[in-house]
């Protein structure tokens, strides 16, 4: 059993490790001091976040949308259903369907709870037909748990707006490119330059400030992105350029139907392997 499930982790990291942290990164700013060329408008980052967040939380509901390939090779797209949950920081409480595909890995899919995150693996992969989630507990209890649980806790953050949305709170003032389109829809477009060492200051994913480190021993100092946001002040997309050292990643998301009713619940007991109660 420890064998086949060793397929799973190995699996889940291939889907996982370009997902984590991903939206931010910028190869034209990497290693290069921001545009020194002064913006016509700026707002504070933390009002921006602070907006933002607070305007998730009152719709409560979104599906997110995104779509990559790495120099027209590997390519990933994927699809989560989001709900975020009355209290905690904004944003940062929330718990969603999401389905992750790759021409290399195949199909991952995960029901994120606040207590589990409960994984889909394919049979192929070492879960057998009648029972195709695997179950991960926030507090482990098995060995097999804990080897486990920071993949779960990787799966979270890339779908954690939090997480990425809460890096404007350490860029000192965000530029206000100007109005724009989002699939009919008029916003407004920002652009934020944040420094890596600080950033490394307010992430707390323990996966994400070691992919930041990495980043940093590799010559990497600036993140870069865009953010388009409604006139109500919802974000609609997100575009990223992501160097690898084999080409340059390109991420497009997009955030489609605030507030619509939603349903996400975990799966049936009987479809489901406990890591908590896996042993050997």
């Amino acid at each position: 059993m420890r064998r086949r499930l060793g397929l799973v982790v190995s699996s889940l990291l291939a889907v996982i490790a370009l997902a984590a942290g991903g939206w931010l990164l910028d190869p034209a700013g990497s290693r290069e001091s921001a545009d020194p060329t002064p913006a016509l408008k700026t707002v504070s980052g933390t009002a921006l976040y602070d907006r933002v967040t607070a305007r998730m939380v009152e719709e409560g509901s979104a599906t997110y949308t995104f779509s990559g390939s790495a120099g027209g090779g590997e390519a990933r797209s994927g699809f989560a259903t989001l709900r975020f949950l009355a209290g905690g920081e904004p944003a940062r409480a929330f718990d969603g369907v999401v389905n992750l595909r790759s021409n290399s890995t195949g199909q991952t899919r995960a029901v994120l709870l606040p207590g589990a995150v409960y994984l889909a693996i394919p049979p192929a992969k070492g879960i057998p037909r009648s029972k195709p989630w695997l179950r991960v507990s926030a507090k482990p209890k098995t060995q097999l748990g804990r080897e486990l649980g920071p993949m779960a806790e990787e799966l979270r953050a890339a779908f954690d707006p939090g997480e990425s949305l809460g890096l404007l709170r350490v860029t000192h003032r965000v530029e206000v490119v100007g109005p724009d389109s989002v699939e009919g829809v008029s916003t407004t477009e920002h652009r934020a330059t944040v420094p890596l060492r600080r950033a490394l200051t307010l992430v707390q994913d323990p996966a994400v400030r070691a992919q930041y480190r990495t980043m940093l021993a590799a010559g990497v100092r600036l993140l870069r992105y865009q953010l388009w946001v409604d006139s109500s002040g919802l974000p609609l997309r997100l575009h990223v350029d992501v160097p690898t050292t084999q080409a340059v990643y390109s991420v497009t998301g997009v955030y489609r139907r605030w507030g619509e009713p939603v349903t996400i619940v975990a799966p049936k007991a009987k479809q489901v392997f406990d890591s908590d109660r896996i042993k050997g």
